[in-house]
């Protein structure tokens, strides 16, 4: 119980209020508590924000308490304003220097720059994150080893200028994972399929369509990893170059 009220207190009470984008998450913990997280991290600057997605080795108690101690040294972290790659290779370092046995994380960490609509992107680990722009969808290209295997880990990133309209998803492997009764996974192509539906919406219609996509799926069996997912959907006008 003190594991489970710890967690949900570590997860933001508020999503980033910005210009020119939109932010929603959901979680949902395979069993009373879980090891997924994710955080929003202030930067200078108007709205600009540091966005993490995280996925603990293991489940239950031990996962959420670590994802505990991640989601601490990445807050620590946050006030020096590293790049996204930055933020990984500190949280790796901090983790080398308290290692504990059977345990590491998956994280994607990205910086949004609501100014000029830009977003950075580094990742750990976790399915490659998706870019959606004029009804197609695009794998961002950033892969890298877990966080807390390997003290001198480097993480590879990118930089990417945004257009009103784009949707970005962040997300864990518990979403495609997710298997239906007859042992389908929910996989890639259904996740496009409802992003694509609901791609005029919000942020918010986006993230609750997949949710509520991934539960129909996998209706009466039960999940086994936990599922989180934090879409960016881009607004306003064009920026002028």
């Amino acid at each position: 119980a003190l594991a489970r009220e710890l967690q949900f207190r570590l997860l933001p009470q508020k999503l980033p209020k910005l210009k020119n984008a939109e932010v929603a998450a959901r979680f949902s913990p395979a069993r009373q508590i879980g090891g997924d997280l994710y955080d929003f991290l202030k930067y200078s600057g108007h709205g600009n924000v540091g966005i993490a997605v995280g996925d603990v080795s293991g489940k239950g108690a031990p996962a959420a308490i670590y994802a505990a101690l991640v989601s601490g040294i990445t807050r620590s972290h946050s006030v020096e304003e590293p790049s996204a790659a930055g933020m990984l290779e500190a949280i790796n370092l901090s983790l080398a220097e308290r290692p504990i046995d059977a345990q590491y994380v998956s994280m994607i960490y990205a910086i949004w720059d609501d100014s000029q609509r830009t977003l950075q992107i580094a990742n750990s680990g976790l399915p490659r994150p998706l870019h959606l722009r004029n009804g197609k969808f695009e794998e961002i290209p950033v892969t890298g080893l877990p966080i807390g295997l390997f003290p001198n880990a480097t993480f590879e990133e990118r930089n990417l200028r945004c257009k009103p309209g784009d949707v970005f998803l962040f997300l864990s492997d518990g979403i495609t994972d997710a298997t239906s009764s007859a042992g389908n996974m929910f996989g890639r192509g259904r996740l496009e399929k409802t992003v694509l539906k609901y791609a005029d919406g919000s942020a918010d219609e986006i993230a609750q369509a997949i949710f509520s996509a991934v539960s129909e799926h996998a209706k009466g069996v039960d999940a086994f990893d936990d599922q989180t997912i934090v879409v960016l959907k881009v607004k306003g006008p064009p920026t002028k170059k």
